[in-house]
């Protein structure tokens, strides 16, 4: 019998793509259930769930300790995770920049004002990088995502030890921005999702340290978690282990995680799982659901 209802998808600027694309291909299969996609946007994405205004968060991140507090006190249990698939941030430069690999440390002294990675000093034009001809004494400008994203949030986790960006850093809404941005700028330096492949940058290759083997950001690093900025893609659902989830939602899951689902998941420029699962798991650290047992 063909599914009927209604779902409201949101998720996080960064993955606003992946959401139209998997709705898109889900409407095929499902053309009776009606899909509205709305405003993403990091953490109002999951707000969005908390308020009921939204059935399903596509994140690379989970609820802050805000976020779980504000969970937790309305409904009495977790939210539930459901991987999908495997994402990374890669760090971008424009193809006239002959710069291929760089340190989690230099990342630090390019796009921080607090040098917690161990660096001493601000690295700011791109002789320090041994970059020849126009380009070795331009300054370094810097780009990425906005600082309520995951993908923001993520970079700062990683590259930056928890610091903090400098003040000239250009803060863009989506990745198609700093793109845009890196293409015109040969100068640049930016971080944007790794699904995205301008012929006219390149990903540089990333150390943790000076004595490690620099990791491009390749399907097998990324679904193995070597490379340094790897990071899982999961649905967030408002979910009890002793109630079903509406018809519409189970398709939806269904789907993505079905072998069609993951094909558009892949052309899409993301990772698939190494190994799926076609159950889920409710957060091992959270409360039970009142009246069952997590899984």
């Amino acid at each position: 019998m063909p599914v009927e209802g209604r779902l409201v998808l949101t998720g996080s600027v960064a993955l606003g793509n992946l959401i139209s694309y998997l709705t898109q291909s889900f409407s095929v299969y499902n053309p009776l259930v009606s899909v509205t996609i709305s405003d993403p946007g990091g953490r109002a994405g999951l707000d969005a769930l908390i308020n009921g205004s939204a059935d399903m968060v596509l994140s690379s991140t989970q609820l802050d300790d805000r976020q779980k507090q504000r969970f937790q006190e309305r409904f009495g249990y977790a939210p539930e995770y459901i991987p999908i698939a495997m994402n990374a941030l890669a760090v971008y430069v424009n193809n006239l920049n002959s710069l291929y690999s760089i340190t989690l440390q230099e990342l630090d002294s390019i796009f921080s004002s607090t040098y917690r990675c161990g660096g001493s000093q601000s690295i700011q034009t791109w002789d320090a990088f041994n970059v020849k001809g126009l380009l070795a004494h331009r300054q370094i400008h810097i780009y990425g995502l906005t600082v309520n994203t995951g993908a923001s949030s993520l970079f700062r986790q990683k590259a930056l030890c928890g610091g903090d960006f400098k003040k000239d850093f250009q803060a863009l809404v989506g990745p198609e921005a700093v793109e845009l941005a890196l293409t015109s700028d040969y100068a640049g330096i930016g971080f944007i999702n790794n699904a995205l492949r301008s012929p006219e940058l390149h990903a540089l290759a990333i150390k943790p340290d000076k004595k490690s083997v620099a990791l491009a950001p390749t399907p097998k690093t990324i679904r193995s978690g070597q490379y340094p900025m790897s990071q899982t893609l999961s649905m967030v659902i408002n979910h009890c282990n002793d109630q079903p989830v509406s018809p519409a939602l189970q398709a939806f899951i269904n789907f993505v995680r079905s072998p069609e689902g993951q094909k558009v998941i892949e052309k899409a420029g993301y990772v698939t799982l190494p190994k799926p699962s076609s159950s889920t798991k409710c957060a091992a650290d959270e409360k039970e659901c009142p009246g069952s047992q997590r899984l």
